[in-house]
Order: C-alpha cells, then structure tokens, then sequence
C-alpha cells in the first residue's frame, strides 16, 4: 500500500499507513476515559492523533521514536487536521523505507559540499586557513557536518540543513564584504563557517529531530567555540587578538542575549554575520512555513511562532505576468 503523507491529508477521509511516532502520552478525559496521544510524522509534516478507550498495554507496546501502523479518520480540530485513530500497531523498524519519515535537502550533499571547501579554499590567512583544515580533516566532524540538520524545526529541518545553511550564510556574507573594504573577508568567512558547528553535537537526527543532553544543557554556541578553541590551542604561534575576535564572532552570532548569544556583536564581521545568519535562517524558515499550510484557498498562513504573525503566501505567478504583458502588447498593436 503507498504511504499517505501528511501532507496531502483532507478532512473526513480514512487513512491507513505507517508513520514515525515523535511524541506520546497516556491520559484520561474528564470522565475518566482514558485514551493515548501521540505527534505522528513523515517526511513532509507531523499530526496529533488520538485513541480514544485505549489500554495502558497498547499504550506500552510502541516507544517514541518507533514506528507504528494506524488505522483512522481525519478530523479538523481548531483548525488543524487531527487522526482519530481506530487502531495501532508497532511496525519494525527494518519493514520501513526511513526516506519516508526523515526529510533531507533537496540538493546534493557532495556537491554542496565540495562548493563549502572551494569558500574555504580563498582564505588567505595562514592560521585561519590551518584551523579550518584541521578541522574539516576530520572524517567524523566532516560526516556528521554534512549530515545534520540545522534546527529541530523553524528553519533548514532537514538531513543537510546545517550544510546548506552555512554556506548560504558564507555566500551572502561574501557579497555582503564586497561592498564594504573595512570587512576582514578571512575573519569573517571563517567565523562563518564554523558558526554553527556545535550543531552536530546538540542535535540528535538519527530518526527524529531533537537535542541531545549536551544540547540542551550547553548549546551548539558553546560547544561549537570549546571545539574551536580546542583546535586553535594546537596551533602554533596562533595570534591571541585573532583567537578572541574568531571566538567572539562565534559567542555573538544569535546577536542579542535573551535569544542565546553569551555575547551582542562588537566587531564588523560578527555584525555581519548575526544579520546574514538570521537573513537565512528567516528566508528559509519563511518557506518551511508556508509548506505546513494546505489551504490553497487562502492567501495567508496560519499564524507562525517564528514570525510572530500571519504571513501572506500568495505568490504572482511569472507566467500570468508574461501573458498579461503580452496581451497587453497585441492590444496595442491591434489598434
């Protein structure tokens, strides 16, 4: 039977496919009835589902982060699509395609890749361009750089998100330093680069997207600079003021301190960095965003945590404009 994604759900219709399991609870309704919740995901979204008069022991017979086989009808609750499900059943985990349920970048990651090492390539300062190596020469930092999303949700949610990420934020950062000369373009590439790198120690995406201990405890901001400032202490003769605005940079890129940053910008290339980084991360949040809403009959979304509003989704089709510009034209030629 061909999997029925997420997206594509309509109200009133039966569904009957597997999904990943993100999250689960076991509680009673005000009657006392007791029932099991769960976030059901693929690859193209999640929903919550709901088995009414469950069992503790059915509710005991799958884990989050397991598969389960559903059986139901989807309901618009509040707006949002919702399972009310029949049945469920554990699936294992060797009788599921997981590029189902797990979504990763469109691009090709080698390819991506090989274009990150070329930004890398034009750093011309000596020590600069030894710690990237060192770095980079790593086949464990290098895979799982290549391999982890840049975020549990909002923005780049996806196996190779993080990747794709950076190097968006490098090539805008390159354009941005070709209009302003007072830019260190080594620093700032750089710091750039490793920006984000803790990600691949505070997210966990071996199946679903979520952080690990470390994560939540630390952060990618200070796991990423102890890993930097762990690989700058082999260096030989690295400059001290180079080391601090490299670690600097890093500390600042979120910009303000209630959104995570140890540290506000203080130097032209952090500054720089904050607003390519949020740049990015908006513009690719923003479509993210609006792939969550189905409604083909509306020019909004619904309202986003991340931007704090409704967002206008609408978008001019290039084709109508040409059609219209052309008839436009023939009128004109006609008369």
């Amino acid at each position: 039977m061909a999997h029925k994604y997420i997206k594509d759900f309509k109200e009133g219709e039966c569904v009957e496919s597997v999904y990943l399991v993100r999250e689960k609870s076991f509680d009673t309704t005000r009657s006392g009835a007791p029932y099991i919740a769960v976030k059901l995901a693929d690859k193209t979204g999640a929903v919550n589902a709901r088995k009414w008069d469950a069992t503790k022991d059915l509710f005991d017979s799958f884990s989050v982060d397991e598969y389960i086989k559903i059986k139901g009808k989807v309901e618009i609750y509040r707006k949002y699509p919702q399972v009310k499900l029949d049945a469920l059943q554990k699936v294992k985990d060797s009788a599921v395609d997981r590029a189902v349920y797990v979504p990763a970048v469109e691009k090709d990651r080698d390819e991506m890749f090989r274009s990150f090492l070329s930004e890398l390539g034009q750093v011309k300062n000596t020590h600069l361009k030894q710690l990237l190596k060192n770095i980079f020469a790593n086949a464990d930092c290098t895979a799982r750089f290549k391999m982890a999303p840049a975020a549990t949700d909002f923005h780049h949610p996806y196996l190779g998100g993080l990747l794709e990420h950076t190097l968006s934020c490098m090539q805008l950062a390159r354009i941005v330093a070709s209009r302003y000369p007072d830019i260190d373009i080594d620093l700032l590439i750089c710091g750039t680069a490793l920006h984000d790198i803790g990600k691949i120690e505070e997210l966990s995406y071996e199946k679903s997207f979520y952080y690990t201990d470390k994560g939540r405890l630390i952060g990618h901001i200070v796991l990423g600079t102890n890993l930097v400032e762990k690989e700058i202490t082999g260096i030989s003769g690295f400059p001290d003021e180079l080391k601090s605005l490299l670690l600097h940079i890093m500390l600042s890129h979120h910009g303000e301190q209630e959104w995570g940053s140890p540290k506000r910008p203080m130097c032209l290339e952090a500054i720089v960095l904050h607003h390519v980084d949020n740049l990015d991360a908006k513009i690719n949040g923003f479509g993210q965003f609006v792939k969550t809403c189905s409604d083909p009959y509306s020019n909004w979304t619904k309202h986003s945590k991340m931007f704090r509003e409704f967002l206008y989704k609408k978008q001019i089709s290039k084709n109508k404009e040409k059609e219209v510009g052309d008839g436009e034209e023939e009128k004109e030629e006609d008369s």
